[in-house]
């Protein structure tokens, strides 16, 4: 048996083998390739047969004929990559993908031992992963996709199907998560960041159905829509304020690829609505103690003391005065403003203050009662539960969930009943004038500017936003 021949039986013997761990084999390989090359050689200097001396005087002379020479010794190179590439393309058969979809309080440990991962191998695989991205931060509806491994059904433990040989997921649009085993069974974590270039879209038009369709023909996306109608909703009312033709103008931060598609939107820089015809323009503006906010040509904050509507997507169903009450059948003063929306819709705070009252209360059924400054209360009625942490005695900041939609109490369906008090006397949500948010002091005002004519330039150097269909925006809405 000559040096080929050794090499080749030992490379034969090894991919013959019962492997049932193939990272221990990989690991091993390093050391028996160069063992079987050494025995090559070894043979090759040792264990050929040497002709007998020769007697030149008493012999007479003859011819012999070379050998061949011995096969080449086979590059090492070229070996490894042989043996290498056949335990994987054999691991490699083994895998399959598979997708999961992240359920409500679902944790990554359920996921993957619910997949048929090791308990202990999913505890090291989380371990690895959280170097790099937080598993907490998994939330309702994220992708997964898992590379599992089969195992040999005759060793496994009972519930224990695969090896996790990785794991896929994109936390955002820019962002990419790999987790990936190592041959020593390890794992490893790394992320993938995409490279966007920032820049600004403007999207304008006028209002013919309602805001959010408009603004979707326009080429806004649903986060620009809400920020600039939570935006105007301390000041417009866009049930009763708004008017076919009225104009809107949106600029809004927008993420390229470097092929100029559009990944993501950023902040709103610049807001513009005409409601019958009067212009209410703000501009997104830091002030040196960190506060982020909007605020007018003249440094006027848009946040007013009191929301207008402490709902979203909801119309005025029943406005404050006399009316006929819908269950008692008799006219009688409706002393707040009802918003119809579909049972569990949030309900936010219309200002900063104390909650003075969480509980049922007679007719108006699940209650918040909440103590502003100034004199001013805000009551909230028929909802279905509370916002989290909210009872007596809680301080609340504008716009926090404080409850959800329901038709407790006194109702014939869902919807909010919305009041506010004025020294104790409920008084029109929809007219009362309240006073006005944060004004500019003269040294914030000179840092406004600046930041005005900067965002005034970038408005003119916007791109336009990407019209679509009103059919197929109107399509869209819920």
């Amino acid at each position: 048996m000559n040096a080929h021949a050794i090499v080749q039986a030992g490379i034969k013997a090894m991919m013959q083998a019962n492997l049932k761990k193939e990272h221990k084999v990989l690991g091993l390989v390093a050391f028996v390739v160069p063992v079987l090359l050494m025995s090559a050689a070894f043979y090759n200097a040792y264990a050929r047969p040497v002709p007998a001396a020769v007697n030149i005087a008493s012999t007479p002379v003859e011819v012999i004929k070379e050998e061949p020479p011995l096969p080449p010794l086979p590059d090492m190179a070229a070996l490894e990559q042989t043996v290498f590439g056949e335990l994987i393309e054999t691991r490699l058969s083994r895998v399959h993908n598979q997708m999961i979809k992240v359920r409500p309080g679902a944790t990554l440990s359920n996921l993957l031992e619910n997949a048929g991962v090791d308990r202990g191998e999913a505890a090291r695989a989380i371990t690895a992963l959280s170097r790099t991205y937080n598993p907490r931060q998994l939330r309702a509806g994220q992708m997964l996709t898992l590379s599992l491994e089969s195992l040999d059904t005759s060793v496994v433990k009972k519930g224990v199907r695969y090896h996790l040989a990785g794991l896929t997921t994109k936390p955002d649009v820019t962002r990419t998560v790999l987790l990936e085993r190592e041959h020593n069974g390890d794992f490893s974590a790394r992320e993938l960041v995409m490279d966007l270039k920032k820049g600004q879209t403007r999207a304008r038009g006028s209002i013919d159905s309602s805001l959010y369709v408009d603004g979707l023909a326009a080429g806004a996306n649903d986060a620009v829509i809400a920020a600039f109608a939570q935006l105007y909703a301390y000041s417009v009312d866009f049930q009763r304020g708004i008017r076919p033709g009225d104009r809107f103008d949106m600029v809004f931060e927008d993420y390229r690829d470097d092929r100029g598609n559009s990944i993501k939107s950023g902040n709103l820089i610049y807001a513009m609505l005409a409601p019958r015809g009067k212009e209410k323009a703000f501009y997104r503006f830091e002030t040196p103690d960190g506060e982020v906010g909007y605020y007018n040509a003249e440094g006027q904050s848009a946040k007013r003391f009191l929301m207008r509507t402490p709902i979203k997507g909801a119309r005025i169903s029943s406005g404050f005065g006399r009316r006929k009450h819908p269950v008692l059948g008799y006219t009688r003063k409706h002393k707040g403003t009802d918003f119809a929306a579909g049972r569990g819709t949030p309900i936010m705070a219309a200002g900063n203050g104390v909650v003075e009252r969480a509980s049922r209360y007679g007719s108006y059924g699940n209650y918040v009662r909440i103590r502003h400054s100034n004199g001013y209360k805000t009551a909230y009625a028929h909802m279905s539960k509370y916002g989290r942490g909210i009872r007596k005695g809680r301080r609340v900041s504008q716009g926090q969930i404080i409850g959800y939609v329901g038709a407790t109490g006194r109702v014939t369906g869902a919807h909010l009943h919305y009041e506010v008090l004025k020294n104790g006397r409920q008084v029109n949500p929809m007219t009362v004038k309240v006073p006005t948010g944060r004004k500019l002091k003269a040294s914030e005002l000179k840092l406004f500017a600046k930041e005005k004519l900067r965002i005034d330039e970038l408005i003119k150097n916007a791109r336009p936003a990407k019209i679509v269909n009103s059919q197929l925006a109107s399509a869209g809405q819920p």
